[in-house]
């Protein structure tokens, strides 16, 4: 069997094997991570080791489902931010997350852990947050666009949305933050589509940011407002877009955390729900280590997963037809999907789906709209 070398084992924990020791710990929880860190100077360094840190993320033994739902109480418009603590989803109620003082704030993620604020008058002041150590940090503001430069933010253009993303460049084992800022015309004069958006990437372990300037990609690829639909995986992070041409597949956009530049992959090609291919048909996740899309099929009540081996799309597994009309809405784990109901009346319904034993559970929480993501036990320090 071929050795884990992901983890250094350079360390001296006397008789018990380094190897078996490593992978021990990668099973516990953070809150146990934290308190041996103090056994040893050796346990310490370990537990701060960002190539630890990425196993043990990547692990997700300890792994939640938050929702993000938006529902409606006499017309009015009602935000939950909610988890489901039980991380086996053998009970599948959930509790709220959010507290009083975040109301002022967009609240996206978590990535990697982390949780992003961007105030919503002042896009430009974000602060992250780790849920599972508690701590937290006020970034300073990322770099503006420059005048004059080509690609630079047109005068009458505000920020329309922001898209974070949260990995480790593997050459430098630093975590990066990578922030991405499309742009709304407020005059409806120039043309967006040519435009470049305002992409910055934070260092933690220095605590600044810089510009991304090469290799970046049209507006025309747009990412959505405020899009979850993203995953980091083996050094890479990846955002599902849209293009204004009609096409028989999904563009996917990758950014290379070391060389920091992105670029333009072709999902599989399936044929087309509509004239155009809606990202929202689409879901994009890890599946058995595997960079992989969920795709709702033509009829809404069957789906296909596409799995990335070895630079081709291979289409890995077929489920339904269900009764009900579904979109994709995020991976589980152990062969389990998220999915949400259409409804006919405003009210959808948010399912989980067991491929296995093809069995569906009701979450029991309706809304207008729903944003599901991980949010995974990390290790990544965010305190100042």
């Amino acid at each position: 069997m071929e050795r884990d070398t992901t983890v250094m084992t350079c360390y001296n924990y006397g008789e018990l094997c380094d190897d078996l020791l490593v992978e021990t710990l990668s099973r516990l929880p953070v809150k146990s991570l934290m308190r041996l860190r103090c056994v040893s100077r050796s346990w310490f360094s370990l537990v701060k080791d960002p190539k630890f840190i990425c196993k043990h993320l990547t692990r997700g033994d300890h792994n939640r489902l938050m929702v993000y739902n938006e529902y409606y109480i006499d017309n009015y418009p009602v935000e939950d931010f909610v988890v489901v603590p039980d991380n086996t989803m053998t009970d599948l109620h959930f509790q709220n997350l959010e507290a009083a003082e975040t109301k002022n704030y967009i609240l996206l993620g978590p990535y990697e852990g982390i949780i992003c604020f961007s105030e919503k008058w002042n896009r430009n002041k974000i602060n992250v947050w780790n849920i599972s150590m508690n701590e937290y940090r006020i970034l300073p503001e990322p770099p503006r666009p420059r005048n004059g430069v080509s690609g630079s933010r047109p005068s009458n253009t505000v920020i329309f949305c922001c898209n974070f993303a949260v990995g480790l460049d593997p050459m430098s084992n630093d975590f990066k933050l990578v922030l991405i800022q499309t742009l709304h015309d407020e005059r409806g004069i120039s043309s967006i589509n040519d435009c470049l958006p305002n992409v910055a990437v934070y260092n933690f372990s220095t605590n600044s940011w810089r510009h991304v300037e090469e290799g970046l990609f049209p507006m025309r690829c747009y990412l959505g407002d405020e899009a979850m639909n993203n995953v980091y995986h083996n050094g890479f992070c990846y955002w599902v877009a849209t293009t204004e041409t009609p096409c028989d597949y999904v563009a996917i956009l990758s950014f290379s955390m070391s060389e920091e530049v992105f670029q333009e992959m072709r999902g599989p090609r399936v044929p087309p729900i509509t004239e155009e291919i809606e990202f929202e048909y689409w879901t994009i996740g890890v599946h058995d280590d595997y960079l992989s899309l969920l795709h709702v099929e033509e009829s809404r009540r069957s789906f296909g997963l596409w799995m990335m081996k070895g630079g081709f799309w291979t289409k890995h597994l077929s489920f339904g037809p269900f009764i009900e009309c579904y979109h994709p809405d995020g991976f589980w784990r152990n062969g389990e999907f998220i999915l949400e109901s259409y409804g006919g009346d405003g009210d959808c319904r948010l399912v989980l789906y067991d491929s296995n034993h093809d069995q569906i559970r009701e979450f029991g929480i309706t809304g207008v709209w729903f944003s599901v993501r991980i949010l995974k036990e990390s290790l990544i320090t965010v305190r100042e």
